[in-house]
């Protein structure tokens, strides 16, 4: 049976499921194709630990850990309320289609409302139509404000 659960970085099976998810993301075709750079990954837990806004779900069978969704709180102006951006979301390939991301997605969505957010936001690459496509069938839309100015791009500007 699947559960989930919020991470605790004092948990050392959590910490080392952390790193393991997140790099194992890195390496996907939808990540960078690559491992987490060695300083990163040695930083990354005491990097997130520091910031109580962002909050790590885990998926596990039995004893495994399989999945992992990271959400940041954000706040909504045109709401004035909190909102979580869901910035990753990871299932191990061989678990993959069996409502393991929407597992992660319930307990996202449970925690947002207990911090009273408006709603929940995330980002998907252009070719992701698997995620695309469960990310629909969760009540998701590409992000408009009205229907004058379109649909919403995520763009970035690397400062390193």
């Amino acid at each position: 049976m699947i559960q989930v659960i919020q991470a605790d970085y004092q948990n050392k099976v959590h910490r080392s499921a952390i790193l393991e998810l997140i790099n194992l993301y890195a390496c996907d075709d939808m990540g960078q194709n690559e491992p987490l750079d060695a300083d990163i990954r040695s930083r990354l837990l005491d990097d997130l630990s520091a910031r109580p806004w962002v909050h790590i779900f885990l998926a596990h069978e039995n004893e495994e850990m399989i999945g992992i969704a990271v959400g940041i709180e954000g706040f909504s102006t045109f709401n004035s309320a909190p909102l979580i951006n869901i910035h990753d979301v990871y299932v191990k390939s061989n678990f993959r289609r069996r409502g393991i991301a929407s597992a992660l997605f319930e307990s996202i969505e449970a925690t947002a409302r207990q911090l009273r957010c408006c709603k929940l936001t995330l980002e998907v690459l252009d070719g992701n139509y698997p995620a695309q496509k469960a990310y629909r069938k969760m009540g998701f839309v590409p992000y408009t404000v009205n229907d004058i100015a379109g649909v919403a791009q995520f763009w970035q500007k690397h400062l390193q």
